[in-house]
Formats: C-alpha cells, structure tokens, sequence
C-alpha cells in the first residue's frame, strides 16, 4: 500500500494527546464525584456498564479520527489490468512508381484499398495513423481509434512526389509510436508482445543515399521492440546496386519480428492481418482506496455515538438512609 499524501499520516501523532485528555477528563469526572456525593446516600458515579460503554465510545471515536486522517492521506494500492490494446502505424510510399496500373486501379489505389481493409479488419480498440513518404516522410494522421478520421486520411493520400526514403519512413513511423506512448521504456522480449505495429506499404526499395537505410530502420524497430510488416505492391525489379525488393523488405520484417507479403490480395494480407491486429497487454494501474477508508470512518462514528447513547445514566440511585 503506498499513500498519495503521506504528509497527513503525521496527523496521527496528535491521536495521542487526544486520548491522554480523554482519560484526564474521565478521572477528573470519577474524582468530583466523589469529592462532592455522599456514598451513603447516593450512588458516587455511573455504573460499571455506563463507565465500560464510555471507555468503548472514547475508543471507537479515536479509531474513527484515525480513519479520517488515514484517508486524508490518499492511501492507495498497486493492480495490474489487462486491455486489449495496440497501435499501428501504416506506411504507405507516394514515389511516382506508385501510379503504375499493374494492380488495379493502381499501385497507390491498391495500397489504399489495403489500408481500408486492414481497419476494417482490426479491432476497434486499436490505434491507427498514417505516414507517406516518398524522398522524405511525412506523420498525415497520429494514432487515433477514430475511424471517420482514419478514412478521411487515407482519401488524403493522392499525391505522388520523386524518390523512396523506406528507411526514413520506418524511423518517421517509429517516432510517432512512441509519442503515442505505444513503445515502451523497456521493450518487451517477444516482439509479438509489443503494442507498436508498422505497416509498410511500397513498391520499391530505398532509392535516397543520405537517408536513414532500411538496415539501419531495421535494427531502431528491433531495438524498440516494434515488428515491421511490410507489403510489396508490384514485382519491380529495383535498382542494380541494391538487393531486389523483396529481399529488402523480407529482411526487414524478419529482423523485427514481423511478417512479408507481396501485392495486396486477399490470400496475400490474410497472414499480416490476423497476425498485427491487437494484443493483451498488462496495464499497471493505481487504485485508490481514499472513498473505502472515509466509509469506515463515518461507520465508526455512528457506532461510537450509539455507544455514548447506552453510556447515558438513567437516572440517579438512592440507596436510602443507614439503619442503626
């Protein structure tokens, strides 16, 4: 148990100057009685079960102040929950290449389509946001359960410009992961378990020198705990210095942990899909206990004023004169 204002809890020292003057008071009570009645004629004080139901009040009165201060201090205890939960960002490539109509109605439009599909496909409680890229790469929409956003986004992408930064487009992507708060501080051992997610939807393989290379994208998702999948629209044959693209993007899923498919039929994304959904994960949470405690501390107030109640003298005993 931990306490959200521990400060208070000094609180309870002052429980033991309370009960020194409550016990005072009791005896100055017993002594005036006795200094000013007369034993032989009345009674010199309340009864034995009057005095025991007024110690009883006195105490019960003393662990209510003490329940009060208790939740004055805000105690709270450690759980852990579990939410389905995951965020995923989906990467699609905007070069000039993606125009081409060997898929239908064209690569960007195929890529599009996957995209819908894929939100349409996981659950609601899952995040999703959109990067572009072509020389560079561009956050159009965080992640967001919000799907009539979601939609407008991708009817957004339209717009084709030079080059394919894939690398770029994968650290861009990874960055807005973590400023969703969707990569955690220490990542987790299998990568199936981890509640980022990349989507990489492209055509060729990276065409900018200065940029961040997929290799090295690569080895930042991994490191993060992040599985990049990747979807490669088209059978390009890339560029002669560079591995085909197939090769590049299979690479990458698999030092990440994710998974590589070719073009965007239904038979090809089926693996992807039910593979990058959402995930169970562990949510550590803080429950406060504040309301349970003050509940205790009124109950005891109630018990220590019926205690008082049966504590009250029902009137005082003659015990008549002496006899000779």
């Amino acid at each position: 148990m931990s306490f959200q204002s521990p400060g208070w809890l000094w609180a309870l020292l002052l429980l033991i100057p309370l009960a020194a003057g409550l016990l005072a008071w009791a005896n100055e009570r017993r002594s005036a009685g006795e200094r000013w009645a007369d034993p032989a004629v009345m009674a010199v004080g309340p009864t034995r079960r009057a005095r025991t139901m007024r110690a009883a009040a006195a105490a019960v009165a003393l662990l209510a102040v003490a329940a009060g201060v208790v939740a004055m201090a805000r105690p709270s205890v450690d759980a852990t929950a579990e939410e389905r939960r995951s965020s995923v960002m989906i990467t699609i490539d905007v070069s000039e290449s993606m125009v081409k109509t060997d898929l239908q109605p064209s690569r960007l439009g195929s890529a599009i389509d996957a995209a819908e599909r894929f939100a349409d496909e996981a659950p609601e409680d899952t995040a999703i946001g959109v990067t572009t890229f072509a020389e560079s790469a561009e956050v159009v929409l965080a992640p967001t359960t919000d799907r009539a956003a979601l939609g407008e986004a991708l009817e957004g992408v339209t717009q084709t410009r030079i080059g394919t930064a894939l690398g770029t487009a994968v650290t861009t992507s990874l960055a807005a992961l973590d400023a969703s708060g969707a990569i955690p501080e220490t990542p987790p051992a299998d990568p199936s378990d981890s509640a980022g997610r990349i989507l990489v939807l492209t055509d060729g393989a990276n065409s900018i020198r200065r940029a961040t290379t997929p290799e090295a994208a690569a080895e930042r998702a991994a490191s993060a705990g992040v599985p990049v999948y990747t979807i490669l629209l088209g059978n390009d044959p890339g560029r002669p210095d560079q591995p085909l693209p197939s090769e590049t993007l299979a690479a990458m899923s698999t030092r990440t942990g994710g998974l590589f498919a070719q073009t965007t039929t239904t038979e090809d994304l089926q693996a992807v899909f039910a593979d990058i959904g959402s995930i169970v994960a562990p949510v550590p949470e803080l429950r406060e206990l504040t309301v349970w405690v003050a509940a205790v501390a009124l109950v005891l107030l109630v018990i220590a004023a019926l205690l008082a109640g049966l504590a009250h003298p029902r009137g005082d005993r003659l015990r008549g004169a002496r006899t000779a």
